[in-house]
């Protein structure tokens, strides 16, 4: 990551820590799934799949908000893995997906990793800053997605 701090024209713009913390994080968080054979796109997959037990490979892409192709990549590499079961479902060409007991123990070892991740971020911050923190953030998510 950059030096924000370094740079005078950044130093004071939360866009750009929004997006330097953004990516320190996802970066971190990512290496940290490499020993659970996961990438942080399986894990929102994954989490997907466990709220809607049978969702098909089409609905599971719009949900993360990727193309057809993407999607179905994605639950097949989840099945290879053995974290997802694909099964046919009734129409053409439909398949649906179930988070697999291996799935079911990787998706919590991962929010273990997570949860670990951020008690270690915000270590020494008050739970009433971090509630304010959480809610800002959320706030901004949905903002940002929300679609003009």
């Amino acid at each position: 990551m950059p030096d924000a701090d370094g740079i005078a024209r950044f130093r004071d713009r939360p866009g750009v820590w929004l997006s330097f913390g953004g990516a320190a994080f996802y970066s971190a968080y990512r290496d940290r799934l490499v020993p659970l054979g996961l990438r942080p796109s399986w894990v929102t997959a994954l989490a997907i799949i466990e709220q809607h037990p049978g969702i098909s490979q089409a609905a599971l892409g719009r949900k993360l908000c990727v193309n057809r192709a993407s999607s179905m990549a994605t639950s097949v590499q989840l099945a290879e893995a053995g974290l997802v079961s694909r099964e046919p479902l009734p129409g053409r060409n439909r398949t649906g997906l179930t988070i697999t007991g291996k799935g079911l123990e990787r998706l919590e070892a991962a929010c273990l990793v997570e949860e670990q991740m951020i008690a270690g971020l915000m270590d020494g911050i008050p739970d009433q800053e971090r509630a304010v923190f959480f809610s800002v953030l959320r706030t901004l998510a949905g903002r940002i997605s929300r679609k003009p």
